[in-house]
């Protein structure tokens, strides 16, 4: 009884311990759209922040880019910032699988669209 007792506990704090840590990230790039991204663009990518006040392309879903919409563009954009406005190059401070995985969640942002739009 003493073991199987062990067993179970020992079972239940392995398994406790080991899902968490595999759990797949639900969107590749969300974890660094929110650390290095969302200050100025928002966590739904609408710019709606006291940063983007103003600055039209700050919102990613409203089908307005400066720059282009295809992943090249905003690969470039990312990297190399954009003297114009207030958007920080990254190449340097994020690497580049870094910065594709954050143009590809912003591309899943543009994608969804306004969030009035989502039902």
């Amino acid at each position: 009884m003493r073991n199987a007792l062990r067993m179970a506990s020992l079972s239940i704090v392995l398994s406790t311990g080991v899902l968490p840590a595999c759990a797949p990230e639900p969107v590749p790039g969300a974890r660094l759209w929110r650390k290095k991204c969302s200050a100025c663009h928002g966590p739904d990518g609408a710019g709606r922040t006291r940063f983007a006040e103003g600055r039209p392309f700050a919102d990613l879903t409203d089908g307005r880019w400066k720059h282009g919409p295809d992943r090249d563009s905003l690969r470039r954009l990312v990297a190399d910032g954009d003297p114009a406005s207030t958007m920080p190059p990254f190449a340097g401070r994020l690497t580049p699988a870094e910065i594709d995985a954050v143009v590809d969640h912003a591309l899943t942002l543009a994608a969804a669209g306004p969030p009035e739009a989502k039902p």
